[in-house]
């Protein structure tokens, strides 16, 4: 019988249970030649987690049992080939239609009884719990971690820091914090993210992880509580809580949350001119939008892109009652605003922009 052996191994099963990739492989190998059974192909899957069949190796063989390749699947534990309940009943289900047999060698089980049908699920439900078990462990770890005052890294420490393997508390990069400090003074110095942004590729400053910036790597060390000794968890999400840290600042506490109010300033006129591109001027050219930040206050324009257009530039206040009609579907406000606009702009050529924008509202 051409048989396919399965096997998948994390790092963490193998240095704690003993399932290395060449553990599984003798064993396996052992039992279908005692069978006698055909090994059409060994396919490995070597780090990576069964919580889904997003594996490369497991992807290969599904073709080959769809193909008519292999008749039968061998593995070491059920939990090996996948932790979900649901994918595993589907991989029975396809291993029927294609007259393929499942064998696992550790829990000495044989799909074509009823009997082992039966059990498969109930290990596949076992399994599936102890995936989720381990998931809560890990969270309720993380959280605890967090309120002793460590930061998680979960990745890569943030810009300013570094921390070698085995070390709990991170510690200041010189050569980097002096990047973080840049930033954050190029910001109260009045410059906009994408003026620090530009700045930093005229430099050839790279991020943390050597690429260009954006202009949400420049937001998210502008908001980051652990340059001013904090550490936080379940970022975005109803759990998210911040603690006092055992590490150092990079800022201090006043710069920061100067910072955090002026960035929240900035952030909040984003979404104050979202008819950008979209408005027509009377030379029948798009407006777009072009904000002047005096005294930490956001003033937004809509101009035309046509820069031979005689028409003046109008400011948001005149429209801010048309953006704010909410009984009007997003259509009905554009039509009202693009006829505001229309009105103003004829007005506006007469030097008299006030007296319609009145008549107007």
């Amino acid at each position: 019988m051409e048989t396919g052996i399965y096997i998948r191994v994390s790092t963490d099963e193998q240095a704690k249970h003993g399932f290395s990739i060449r553990a599984q492989r003798e064993k396996l190998t052992s039992y279908a030649k005692l069978k006698d059974w055909h090994i059409y192909d060994i396919y490995i899957d070597e780090g990576i987690s069964g919580k889904n069949l997003e594996r490369a190796a497991i992807q290969k063989m599904l073709v080959d049992i769809k193909t008519n390749k292999i008749k039968n699947v061998l593995v070491f534990k059920i939990d090996r080939l996948t932790r979900s309940t649901k994918d595993l009943i589907d991989l029975i289900e396809l291993f029927q239609k294609h007259n393929c047999e499942f064998n696992s060698l550790t829990e000495s089980i044989d799909t074509t009884t009823p009997t082992g049908r039966m059990f498969i699920k109930i290990i596949g439900l076992f399994a599936e719990f102890e995936r989720e078990t381990i998931v809560e462990r890990i969270k309720v770890g993380l959280e605890r971690k967090v309120k002793e005052g460590y930061s998680l890294c979960s990745s890569t420490p943030s810009l300013g820091y570094v921390r070698n393997r085995g070390e709990k508390v991170q510690r200041i990069d010189e050569r980097e914090s002096a990047i973080v400090k840049e930033i954050y003074q190029m910001f109260l110095n009045d410059k906009t993210i994408s003026e620090i942004k530009k700045q930093l590729q005229i430099k050839r400053v790279k991020t943390k992880k050597n690429r260009n910036w954006t202009n949400k790597n420049i937001i998210n060390i502008l908001s980051n509580p652990n340059y001013i000794g904090k550490v936080r968890y379940g970022l975005n999400t109803n759990k998210y809580f911040e603690n006092t840290g055992n590490h150092q600042k990079i800022i201090d506490e006043d710069t920061y949350l100067k910072v955090k109010a002026k960035l929240k300033n900035r952030l909040r006129t984003k979404t104050d001119a979202y008819y950008s591109n979209k408005l027509e001027c009377l030379c029948k050219n798009k407006m777009y939008t072009k904000r002047t930040y005096i005294n930490d206050k956001c003033y937004i324009n809509y101009l035309c892109h046509n820069p031979n257009c005689p028409f003046k530039s109008i400011s948001h206040k005149y429209l801010d009652k048309c953006l704010k009609i909410e009984d009007r579907s997003f259509y009905q406000r554009f039509y009202y605003v693009q006829n505001t606009i229309q009105k103003i702009a004829i007005t506006s050529l007469k030097k008299d922009i006030s007296l319609v924008y009145n008549s107007v509202n």
